[in-house]
C-alpha cells in the first residue's frame, strides 16, 4: 500500500512557470499533479495518480489533459528552452546528440507501443524507430535537454496521427541538424556538437560547417584515410594519373604512428593510490575519403579490452587528452536516457495519441530540467560550495518531503485518513473471472471448414 499524495512539490510548481501562460490555471494544476506523481514514484500510470491523489483527479480527466486538451505543444516546448537559457546564463559548453534505437533501448520500445495499439499482438511493421535528442550541457554542473525530433521509416505503416497527410521523410541527421538550427536561432551560443559514430558521416558534417559549429564526432573504424602513394600510379597510355593518392584504413593507418599518449588518472596522493590508464591514445591530422575537410582524427585503444574508437574534430590545434575528454561528455545524455526509463517508467505509459506522446517526452524533459536545477541550486547555495548529488539522490529527497508532509497531515486532520481508508478500500477485492465451460459450438467435417475459413 503506497502513501498517497498531500500537496504538490513546491520547487516543481515553482520551475514549471515558464509553461504556465500557455496553459488554462485547470491545465497547470494538472501539469503540476503529474508531475510531482511521476517524481514521486507512481510511474507513468494514470490509474496509479488518480488513486495516490485520492481521485482527486479522475483517470479520465488525466488521459484528456495528454490526450485532447487545446495545447500548443510546439510553443510550450520554445518558452522552456527560452526560460532554460535565462535562467543559466548560458555562454558556453556542449551540443550533445544521440538517439534511442529499438534495439539498444526500451525507450524506443515505449514509444511503438504508444504509436501503434497492442503493436505486439499485431505485429504491425512499425514507422517510428527512433528518438533523436539535443542535450545541453556545460561540462560541470548545468545540464539539460532541449528538444526532440520522432524519427519515422520513409516506407512502413503509417501512424494513426499521419494518415490522410502529407508527411515529410527526413534523415537522422538532419533533424539533429535542424534542432541545432533552431537552437541558435533561439539564442544559444555556438558550443561544441558532440555525437557518436551514428552521426560521424559526411553529410552531417557539412550541415555542421553550415552552421560554424565545432565537433568531436566518433567515425566508424570502416573509413578510409587518403595518403600520398608510395609508388607514382599510372594510366593505360603510360602517363601519371591525376590523383596520385592511396586509401588504407584507420587500424592500419595507425599502426604506422610510433608515439603513444597514455591517458587516465594520475596518482592520488593522500591514499596513495598508483595512477591509473585509461586509454593509449595516438593522434594525426589526416583527410578521409568519406567527410570532406582536413581533421584531427584520434585513435583511443583501451588497454582492457583491446577496442579501439575513432573521434574526428575540426579543431586542428586540440591535444588529443582534450579531444577525449571532450567526448567523454557523452555520458550526460545517456545518463538522461537512463533516468527516463528508471525514475519516470516510460515504458509504462499508455498514451496513444499525437499529443499525448509529444506532451509526455516534453514532460520528461522538464523534470529532468528541474531536477538538474535543484542540483545546481544545492552546489553552489552559501558561501561555501556543496557537493554535487546524484539525480535519484534528489527524487529521494523529494519522496523523503512528501512524507513529513504526509504524517502532519495524518496527525492533524482525522478527516483526511478517512478518506485515505476510503479510496484504499475500493481496491482491496478482485474477483476472479468466472470459469466457463467449453462446449462444441458446431459439427462439421475439413472441406466445410476449409470453405468457411
Amino acid at each position: 500500500m503506497n502513501i498517497p499524495y498531500v500537496t504538490r512539490l513546491a520547487w516543481v510548481v515553482t520551475g514549471l512557470v515558464f509553461v504556465q501562460p500557455a496553459l488554462t490555471a485547470i491545465h497547470y494544476e494538472n501539469l503540476t499533479m503529474i508531475a510531482t506523481a511521476l517524481l514521486i514514484g507512481s510511474g507513468f500510470n494514470l490509474s496509479m495518480m488518480s488513486r495516490m491523489w485520492l481521485h482527486a483527479k479522475g483517470v479520465s480527466t488525466l488521459s484528456y489533459f495528454f490526450s485532447d486538451a487545446k495545447l500548443d505543444v510546439t510553443d510550450a516546448q520554445t518558452r522552456y528552452v527560452k526560460y532554460a537559457l535565462k535562467v543559466y546564463n548560458v555562454v558556453c559548453g556542449y551540443f550533445l546528440v544521440d538517439g534511442t534505437f529499438n534495439h539498444h533501448t526500451r525507450l524506443c520500445t515505449w514509444i511503438h507501443g504508444v504509436c501503434v495499439l497492442f503493436d505486439h499482438v499485431l505485429k504491425t511493421n512499425l514507422q517510428a524507430i527512433c528518438i533523436v535528442v539535443l542535450y545541453y550541457s556545460d561540462g560541470i554542473l548545468i545540464k539539460f535537454p532541449m528538444c526532440f525530433r520522432i524519427y519515422y521509416q520513409e516506407e512502413g505503416k503509417r501512424m494513426p496521427w499521419q494518415r490522410h497527410k502529407t508527411w515529410e521523410y527526413k534523415k537522422k541527421y538532419l533533424l539533429a541538424a535542424d534542432m541545432l538550427e533552431w537552437a541558435l536561432d533561439l539564442g544559444f551560443p555556438g558550443c561544441l556538437v558532440v555525437a557518436d559514430s551514428w552521426y560521424g558521416i559526411g553529410p552531417f558534417v557539412k550541415e555542421l560547417k553550415r552552421l560554424k559549429l565545432s565537433y568531436v564526432l566518433e567515425i566508424r573504424a570502416s573509413y578510409t584515410v587518403k595518403t600520398p602513394c608510395i609508388t607514382p600510379k599510372l594510366m593505360p597510355t603510360g602517363r601519371l594519373a591525376k590523383h596520385q593518392i592511396d586509401e588504407i584504413a584507420l587500424s592500419p593507418y595507425f599502426t604506422r604512428i610510433a608515439r603513444v599518449i597514455r591517458c587516465g588518472f594520475g596518482r592520488y596522493l593522500e591514499t596513495g593510490k598508483a595512477a591509473h590508464v585509461l586509454y593509449d591514445l595516438k593522434m594525426a591530422t589526416v583527410r578521409l575519403k568519406a567527410i570532406p575537410g582536413k581533421h584531427r582524427l584520434v585513435e583511443s585503444l583501451d588497454p582492457t579490452t583491446q577496442s579501439s574508437k575513432y573521434l574526428l574534430t575540426n579543431e586542428l590545434t586540440w591535444k588529443a587528452t582534450k579531444i577525449v575528454s571532450a567526448y567523454s561528455g557523452r555520458w550526460v545524455i545517456e545518463e538522461f536516457f537512463r533516468n527516463a526509463k528508471q525514475l519516470t517508467d516510460m515504458e509504462g505509459a499508455m498514451l496513444r495519441s499525437e499529443q499525448g506522446v509529444t506532451l509526455s517526452l516534453c514532460l520528461v524533459f522538464w523534470l529532468d530540467f528541474l531536477l538538474h536545477r535543484e542540483n545546481h541550486a544545492h552546489c553552489t547555495a552559501g558561501t561555501l560550495s556543496q557537493e554535487s548529488l546524484t539525480i535519484p539522490s534528489i527524487v529521494r529527497q523529494a519522496q523523503y518531503a512528501k512524507v513529513k508532509v504526509f504524517v502532519e497531515k495524518v496527525q492533524q486532520y482525522e478527516a483526511f485518513v478517512t478518506r485515505w481508508l476510503d479510496v484504499e478500500k475500493q481496491y482491496l477485492n478482485k474477483t476472479r473471472k468466472v470459469r466457463k465451460e467449453l462446449i462444441a459450438l458446431e459439427i462439421a467435417d475439413g472441406d466445410q471448414l476449409r470453405l468457411f475459413a
